[in-house]
């Protein structure tokens, strides 16, 4: 692996830390991987091979890129810039916009109806699951955010009290979660971030130790792929979104399998000169695409077609359409303002 070298630090310019160009283009690919996955059938073969490590991929390159504050200043303003980067976007889109579309679609347009409608989807945000289960209604697809989140937070958290010993820990909290989700579900899909913090740890772990894992690339790759192959022929495979931990020790190994593979054909990808810049350009900007997609239940009789051949097509054609046209009038606005504000 390469990274792009830093720039010097100057007195007036603190070092910025750069993007790793692999990263991008297995985040530009995954997110690609989350809309054909959710596209596919339930017991659909490669549904299963997406769904044993597609999500627990982005946890794991999140903890990869990530660097724990090591003050509890730093945690603080971490943890304020992660609310405003995960949970605002939630709250202005699937709230206000959800909230708004569901209202104007309504045949009932009185404000009890508009009250009734706000009033469910915060109960759906409070939950934060990515399932209904027991009268807990689903959010839908934000559960991510806010696993991720509340897992950022906690891990970054164990960062602090336990520096030496955060992967032990991590593993006790990851079991706990585990557990935790097949007997209860917790608020903020708290239960889900407990899991999530192991595949952050594993993130961090595996960028510390990369020039030793990358000695023994091949022969881990071919180690890590027979099982995973086979534990995804047979339907054995972790579920976050729907706390599906049956074996879950077995799942969750197959899915770090499955997050290695992946991450190792995506650094082989990256020097592909022709798709790179795209997958690298919806890397950075998967959030733009994360959100059209969760919006598909209004967008389906477009892209929604009698063959699932066709229907894939142009379910991602469409997404990445909108995204980029909507990263476009975000761009335009943002410029306009700054602009005015300026004069």
């Amino acid at each position: 692996m390469t990274a792009v070298q830093q720039p010097a630090a100057t007195a007036s310019r603190p070092a910025v830390r750069q993007r790793i160009d692999w990263i991008d283009t297995a985040k530009g690919l995954c997110m690609i991987l989350v809309i054909v996955g959710h596209t596919l059938p339930y017991g659909n073969l490669m549904r299963n091979f997406i769904f044993s490590f597609h999500m627990p991929a982005f946890f794991f390159l999140t903890g990869y890129t990530a660097r724990r504050p090591d003050t509890w200043q730093g945690f603080a303003r971490r943890v304020r810039k992660d609310f405003v980067a995960l949970i605002v976007p939630v709250l202005g889109v699937v709230q206000v916009f959800n909230v708004l579309l569901n209202f104007f679609l309504s045949d009932d347009r009185s404000l009890t109806n508009l009250w009734d409608i706000a009033r469910y989807n915060a109960i759906t945000l409070f939950w934060a699951s990515g399932n209904p289960a027991d009268g807990i209604p689903s959010c839908g697809m934000p559960w991510f955010l806010f696993a991720l989140f509340w897992g950022k937070l906690i891990w970054e958290l164990l960062g602090l009290l336990f520096p030496k010993g955060d992967f032990a820990v991590s593993f006790i909290v990851m079991l706990f979660g585990a557990y935790i989700g097949q007997v209860q579900y917790l608020p903020q899909c708290l239960d889900v971030a407990m899991v999530v913090v192991m595949y952050l740890t594993l993130g961090q772990l595996f960028r510390q130790h990369q020039a030793l894992l990358d000695r023994y690339r091949v022969p881990l790759f071919l180690a890590m792929l027979i099982p995973w192959a086979w534990c995804c022929q047979q339907g054995i495979y972790i579920e976050l979104a729907s706390r599906t931990y049956s074996n879950y020790i077995l799942c969750a190994s197959i899915s770090v399998c499955g997050i290695w593979i992946f991450c190792q054909l995506c650094r082989e990808l990256n020097a592909n000169n022709t798709l790179r810049p795209a997958l690298s350009f919806l890397g950075r900007h998967s959030l733009w695409l994360f959100f059209v997609h969760h919006m598909d239940v209004f967008t389906s009789a477009i892209w929604q077609k009698d063959r699932l051949l066709f229907t894939l097509p142009c379910r991602i054609g469409w997404d990445i359409l909108l995204s980029l046209l909507l990263l476009g009038c975000w761009r335009l606005l943002r410029t306009g303002w700054r602009r005015l504000t300026a004069k």
